[in-house]
Formats: structure tokens, C-alpha cells, sequence
């Protein structure tokens, strides 16, 4: 009478390949995550830089020097109180849907709101507890950072990543 069964070798073998196979999926499905979490980054600068236009479009053709500043201190009409992120009189705003974007985004990278602030590429360097933040700079004629409202000519919107900086940039007119 034989005994049923599946001798060592056999189930050796099995190991082996269970293991190969772990080796080739676990490197692909991190990579997977990672790239997710940045679209999702990348998501929140678009929309970011829509809430900007849609800014300049109700303030005819300017922009903001940062996300708190509201289209009436611009505008004829100082009782519009919408500015880039709602930051600006949230309280008064509570149940009031007239901003051009919540006050914070989701960051996807540390689950943690991410606000979009006032910001200047030229000193940006990454940094792990930034990591999924977005940012948006105010521009001068020059590039630079802009130094007033006045003197806003553009902006640029830049977001970090899982490890690095995006290579994404988005300015005004793209």
C-alpha cells in the first residue's frame, strides 16, 4: 500500500517558485503605489492651477499673489469674497460654497491635508514631511518671486513627490 502525500523535494520546488514569483510582483506593485500616489499629486496642481485661472478670469487677467487673496481686494467688487484656496475668511464662508477651492488638498503621499502656500522654486529643496504638498508661487516679470500684488505677472505650481520633487511645473498660459 503506497502513503499519499507530497515528498520534501516537492514541496521545496513549490516554495521556490511561490518565491520567484514574490520577488517579481511585491518591486512592481510599490513602484505601482508610488506612481499612483504622484498622479494623485499631479491631479491637485491641475486643479490648483484651474482655481488660478479661474481667479484671473473673474479678476480680468490678474493673478494672485498667494492662495488667500480674495477677487474683491481686486475686483469693483468688494463683497466677492473668492480667493485661490478659501483660505481667506473661512469662518464667515462656513456653508457658504462660493470659494474657488477647498482650503487644503488630501496629501496622498502622507495622508495629511496639504494646504497650497506661498512659495519660492529658487529655495525649494525637497524634504520627506513635504512630501505630496503642492505649491504656488506668485511671479514677477522676471521670474522671480513676485514681492507684491501688484507686481504679479504669472505663477508657477510645483509638487512634490514620493522621493523627489516633480519634474512637473505648471505655469499661467499652459
Amino acid at each position: 500500500m503506497k502513503k499519499k502525500g507530497f515528498t520534501l523535494i516537492e514541496l521545496m520546488v513549490v516554495v521556490v517558485i511561490i518565491g520567484i514569483l514574490a520577488a517579481i510582483a511585491i518591486p512592481n506593485f510599490i513602484s505601482m503605489q508610488k506612481r499612483a500616489k504622484e498622479a494623485s499629486v499631479k491631479s491637485n496642481m491641475h486643479t490648483l492651477q484651474l482655481a488660478s485661472e479661474d481667479f484671473s478670469t473673474l479678476t480680468e487677467g490678474i493673478y494672485a499673489f498667494d492662495c488667500g487673496v480674495q477677487v474683491g481686494a481686486i475686483t469693483l467688487n468688494p463683497a466677492d469674497l473668492r480667493s485661490i484656496a478659501g483660505g481667506a475668511n473661512w469662518q464667515m464662508l462656513a456653508g457658504v460654497v462660493n470659494i474657488l477651492l477647498p482650503t487644503s488638498f488630501k496629501n496622498p503621499v502622507l495622508s495629511a491635508a496639504a494646504a497650497p502656500a506661498g512659495y519660492s522654486p529658487a529655495v525649494a529643496a525637497f524634504l520627506l514631511a513635504d512630501a505630496g504638498a503642492v505649491y504656488y508661487a506668485s511671479l514677477d516679470v522676471t521670474g522671480n518671486q513676485a514681492a507684491g500684488q501688484n507686481t504679479v505677472v504669472s505663477y508657477s505650481i510645483t509638487g512634490n513627490g514620493v522621493d523627489a520633487v516633480l519634474a512637473l511645473t505648471l505655469t499661467s498660459g499652459q
